[in-house]
């Protein structure tokens, strides 16, 4: 399903920069002036016209679009018109490289709660515009999850879907995604038959999603089972609607795996063995399970250690041992041999204390995940008044630098959540998601309707609400061209 990252094209030595004066004359007229500018390594050349926003080529859009700061940027502009949007949902090319240079930060994280309630989300920008406006029309407070006694609770979430589940009357269990910026809810069928000839000491281990860069609307849940020491597999695809329940694999001695202990890094799942130095790997792509030896001084024990991935996407492992963290890489020896190359040892004691003031607190630290490059970690420690705090943080594994990222009263489990391209913004089967330039059209996208859309001229363009992102108008006095020009060329 997730296409493989290809090695970033070079960005041009030929730059194109478009400036906008916009004047606003008191008949309520708008007169509009692009000056673009082309330059290369060796000569520059400049020349200047006075024309509309439709003159400006694709390629020159993209390269504008290249140097916005982050994905929700790159969505309020693809939303202002038509030729914007056909700019960006007709390059696949120009997808890969836009994630390449601006991998995703978690724009929130989903607080599960105790008690018959729905998780919390924490934004954790409130001073983004772009991710407020991403924020403020989606489905963060997951009212259209249908009403359960129990609530929900988060078991995983990836590239802009969150997979829930919870425990109705009876024990029965129900898993759903939902993505918050489409408000699309899909109740799943549970895999029937996934106990068949298991011991008594059967158990869910928990559930990953896998979801898929260019055809965002497809995604596939991972179901990971055990008994006394085995473990098996049950794969559900969105687009066949049914579960492949793998056979029962025999891994060894008691396996020890524990709940939600579980990532899932480049197609496969790894699963920690609880008290000892292996994890359990199920490729997805393959179907085959095995087993990957630690390195000798990694004793998991509860959340102090996690599999995850580098920057460049390739597999590494995190192990905390008091305030210090390991990292390693999986590499490849001289003969060709799959090793554990160490990276760092970092040690947070003095960092954390400055951060949160701490020192003379007992406290515990756990690490929530490990992804593009991140580790995402928490300290949890109980007050002199008596109050459980915890303090959110993440630590690069490039610069090794500690950013608090939020501080508050709760236990320290959360969900970190990743906006992904909306399905707006990618093409299905070569479709661009426009019609003939200067034709108003209405566009219904993600069973949502977008006001009328044009390109002929600033000024004809209405205020778009899709996939639950208002993209405003360039020529909206209030919000206006400061606002849009900011956006798209600042």
């Amino acid at each position: 399903m997730d296409s493989e990252l290809l090695p970033p094209p070079k960005l041009p030595s030929t730059t194109t920069m478009a400036t906008i004066t916009t004047a606003f004359s008191a008949d309520g007229t708008t007169t509009t002036t692009i000056i673009t500018t082309t330059s290369n390594a060796i000569t520059a050349s400049t020349t200047s016209t006075a024309t509309t926003i439709s003159s400006l080529s694709g390629d020159d859009l993209r390269e504008i679009f290249l140097r916005l700061p982050d994905l929700p940027a790159l969505v309020r502009a693809g939303l202002t018109c038509r030729s914007w949007l056909g700019a960006v949902r007709s390059n696949p090319a120009f997808r890969r490289l836009f994630r390449a240079l601006h991998l995703a930060p978690p724009i929130g994280f989903f607080l599960d709660l105790t008690g018959p309630t729905n998780p919390l989300f924490v934004p954790l920008r409130p001073s983004d515009s772009d991710v407020i406006a991403a924020l403020r029309r989606g489905d963060f407070f997951l009212t259209s999850l249908p009403h359960s006694f129990w609530g929900w609770s988060v078991t995983d979430c990836r590239d802009g879907y969150i997979l829930l589940w919870n425990n109705l009357v009876g024990n029965d269990l129900s898993l759903a995604t939902l993505n918050p910026m489409t408000w699309a809810v899909d109740i799943l069928p549970l895999p029937g038959g996934i106990e068949a000839g298991s011991s008594n000491n059967f158990g869910v281990l928990g559930f990953h999603l896998q979801c898929s860069d260019e055809k965002p609307w497809l995604f596939r849940v991972i179901c990971v089972c055990t008994d006394q020491n085995r473990v098996r597999a049950a794969i559900f695809s969105s687009e066949t609607r049914d579960w492949v329940i793998q056979p029962w694999v025999d891994i060894g001695e008691n396996n020890s795996l524990k709940f939600r202990a579980g990532s899932l890094v480049d197609g496969s799942v790894y699963w920690p063995c609880h008290g000892k130095g292996r994890m359990v790997r199920i490729n997805i792509r393959t179907l085959d399970t095995s087993v990957v030896d630690l390195p000798g001084q990694v004793e998991v024990d509860g959340y102090n250690f996690k599999a995850g991935e580098t920057k460049d996407g390739k597999l590494c492992i995190v192990y905390q041992s008091g305030l210090s963290l390991d990292v390693w890489i999986r590499s490849m020896d001289g003969d060709g041999a799959e090793i554990w190359a160490p990276q760092s040892t970092h040690n947070l004691s003095a960092e954390i204390d400055r951060i949160t003031h701490t020192g003379h607190l007992h406290g515990y630290i756990k690490i929530v995940q490990v992804r593009y490059g991140y580790v995402y970690l928490s300290k949890t420690c109980m007050t002199l008044a008596g109050m459980q705090h915890c303090w959110f943080f993440s630590l690069s594994l490039e610069t090794l630098k500690l950013e608090l990222l939020h501080e508050g009263k709760y236990d320290g489990y959360v969900h970190l959540y990743v906006m992904a391209f909306p399905p707006s913004l990618v093409a299905d089967g070569g479709s661009t998601g426009h019609d003939a330039e200067g034709e108003a059209a209405v566009l219904l996208v993600d069973s949502v309707v977008a006001g009328g859309l044009t390109d002929v001229a600033l000024g004809e363009v209405a205020v778009l609400l899709v996939d639950g992102v208002v993209a405003f108008p360039l020529t909206d006095v209030a919000l206006g061209a400061s606002v849009a020009v900011n956006l798209v060329f600042g």
